[in-house]
């Protein structure tokens, strides 16, 4: 991977006492925003990072929020969308962000685009219900969906399952857009800083099955319980 503009290496990640399942010398990277990223090449045809209808993926991390706007969304990591001259500016292959929610919390978000056969494109995006309270430091977020069935969508936070609802152009059964972008790190739209994250993150994943709920709660051991549990958002009522 490459990195660019103001990443901050070996920072203290998620460690013992307050979790205890970490290595006492857990690090992470600090990323300041404006841009500040990871960059992963696609490698080509057969890349482990392209995905596409029939393919699970799950994305997760751990994540210390330092500065996040009410209704800004900040890119965890992301396939496409990088603004590269190379390719098609609505080309999301997926994506893992938070967006700022009221009173000091975030939402997960996970945001894709599809085209129909006249290259009309469409952003699929999907928020969770529950949030995390950004003071309250380290939090484990994930997401896993299925390409193609819009019902498969999942998402955690601190290891506790979370509901949603698709947003934007709403759920599709359409394939994502798939092409050779990069991956990237801590921000999108080559380098917007409305879009970059700024915190601390570690211990980013991509896998291609959808992790069990049981997995999930394994990943997020905090002393004493976690200090803020996931709050759901309430239902508004259907006028």
């Amino acid at each position: 991977s490459v990195r660019q503009g103001d990443v901050v290496r070996d920072q203290a990640g998620p460690r013992p006492p307050e979790f205890p399942n970490m290595d006492a010398d857990n690090a992470a990277v600090q990323l300041k925003g404006n841009g500040a990223r990871f960059e992963i090449k696609d490698p080509g045809p057969q890349s482990f990072y392209k995905f596409t209808n029939g393919d699970a993926i799950t994305l997760e991390a751990w994540i210390k929020v330092e500065s996040l706007r009410t209704g800004q969304p900040a890119y965890i990591v992301g396939k496409g969308r990088t603004l590269s001259p190379r390719f098609g500016k609505d080309n999301q292959n997926w994506s893992l962000r938070v967006v700022g929610a009221a009173d000091g919390q975030a939402a997960l978000s996970f945001l894709f685009t599809s085209s129909s056969d006249a290259q009309i494109f469409h952003w699929h995006r999907w928020t969770s219900a529950a949030t995390l309270h950004i003071a309250a430091g380290w939090h484990h977020v994930a997401v896993a969906y299925e390409f193609g069935k819009p019902e498969t969508i999942k998402g955690w936070i601190d290891g506790l399952p979370t509901a949603g609802k698709w947003d934007a152009d709403g759920p599709t059964v359409d394939p994502p857009v798939v092409d050779d972008d990069d991956v990237w790190i801590g921000t999108s739209l080559n380098g917007n800083a409305g879009n970059s994250f700024v915190g601390l993150i570690d211990m980013v994943a991509v896998h291609r099955r959808s992790v069990s709920d049981q997995e999930m709660a394994g990943r997020f051991q905090r002393q004493g319980g976690p200090p803020v549990v996931a709050s759901a958002t309430p239902e508004m009522p259907k006028l």
